[in-house]
């Protein structure tokens, strides 16, 4: 399904960010190709007509030649796993650099090569062309200038990733260019339009955070809303256009959600690559969502009972406000996930009993659906091996249910 295909692709695609950061990166130079940082990363603020457009390397007198960044990552146990369990990324890095990142421009930006392939950008256009349409090497060609342009404009920085992945700056940085990554040829690797299993499930999470009983939300946030999914699902269960806000780390993610929700039916709705943090430190957060959900980014906090403490202070004080936590793939997914990619997915989806005991910190209720099943040891296994979707609203002394229809704090919805 389209959801867990993407999934998929951030479990290779971060395991090739890592590995190009751990044996260095080569590229040509800016005679040949130019390419835009990631937003987030840039070092100073640009206009948007030129965002797209910045040297990655120095001209250098040997044109076509490749310069190396000598300064390696020391070898982990973590990168050498990474590297064994992806031989495919393997070949492509141990491949001779004129095999790999070959980046002149061309006339033609490869439609010839790839279904999908006229829908993407001029720079991806351009790197699938020279790569003979294996997207493959071409988003490793992409990895490749974005960490030579962060090494160049932002060293410091550049430098955690290698020696300090986990300071939360450099995690950011590494989640976004992961991100990046997938997104510059999501067209020629996925479907614009999910599966109808994904979009039942898509229906279940939108009807999670806005049942259409109570009063529409006035605002509904979407947490890591990637190419804006969730929108279509959201409005059609009753949320207003005007009320959604998606925001994510990935520049190239909010490109997307824009250019694909630019028909007058979605007016009002916004994305914004922004940070969770930063909305949270916004000066009139503070209870003035109406539905807060984390759909499959969850897993990138390091502490999840931070995270969903700093939700429930964005979140209105009303009966029918929730906060709602959700990964398409279920919770076993997550912790392969987890277990492929330790440097950029930090957290596993919580157990109900955890969520319990969080619930309770919060004044909050935890609440699943009734298609999960009876009892907490069958819901457990449904949100383990199906599909994790739980909710927490406000308990009775916070404006909300009385919870009277659960039990040990688990309702059915």
């Amino acid at each position: 399904m389209y959801r867990l295909e993407v999934a998929l692709q951030h479990i290779l695609v971060a395991k090739v960010v890592i590995e190009v950061l751990s044996r260095g990166i080569t590229v040509p130079s800016s005679d040949f190709f130019e390419l835009a940082g990631p937003r987030h990363l840039r070092a100073t603020p640009e206009s948007a007509a030129g965002a797209r457009r910045r040297p990655y390397a120095r001209s250098t007198p040997q044109h076509g030649m490749f310069r190396a960044l000598l300064v390696l990552l020391p070898v982990h146990p973590w990168a050498t796993a990474a590297l064994l369990s992806s031989p495919r990324a393997a070949a492509i890095l141990l491949s001779s650099p004129s095999a790999i990142l070959r980046h002149r421009r061309t006339a033609d930006p490869c439609a010839r090569y790839v279904q999908g392939a006229s829908d993407l950008d001029e720079d991806a256009a351009a790197l699938l062309a020279e790569c003979n349409g294996d997207v493959e090497k071409a988003r490793t060609s992409y990895i490749g200038y974005s960490l030579a342009y962060l090494e160049e404009a932002m060293p410091e920085l550049y430098d955690a990733l290698k020696t300090d992945p986990l300071r939360p700056d450099a995690h950011a940085a590494l989640v976004e260019l992961t991100w990046d990554a997938i997104a510059a040829f999501l067209p020629v690797t996925h479907e614009t339009t999910p599966t109808i299993e994904a979009q039942k499930r898509l229906t279940a999470i939108a009807r999670a955070a806005y049942d259409g009983v109570g009063p529409s939300p006035k605002r509904f946030l979407d947490v890591g809303c990637g190419n804006g999914l969730l929108l279509p699902f959201a409005i059609a269960v009753g949320c207003p256009p005007a009320a959604y806000r998606g925001i994510d780390l990935s520049s190239r993610m909010i490109d997307m959600a824009r250019s694909a929700h630019a028909d007058p039916k979605w007016s009002g709705a916004s994305f914004e690559d922004k940070s969770f943090g930063a909305v949270a430190d916004e000066a009139d957060a503070a209870g003035s969502y109406d539905a807060i959900v984390l759909n499959g980014s969850l897993q990138f906090f390091a502490n999840l009972r931070a995270v969903l403490a700093r939700a429930s202070r964005l979140l209105a004080k009303t009966a029918d406000s929730r906060i709602v936590i959700a990964h398409i793939s279920g919770a076993e997914f997550v912790r392969r996930e987890k277990k492929e990619n330790p440097m950029t997915v930090l957290s596993e989806m919580p157990s109900l009993a955890v969520l319990g005991e969080v619930a309770a910190e919060l004044g909050m209720l935890v609440v699943t659906p009734s298609f999960m099943g009876q009892g907490a040891d069958e819901i457990g296994r449904f949100l383990d091996e199906q599909f994790y979707l739980v909710v927490l609203r406000w308990n009775a002394e916070n404006g909300g249910a009385n919870g009277e229809d659960g039990v040990g704090g688990i309702a059915g919805a």
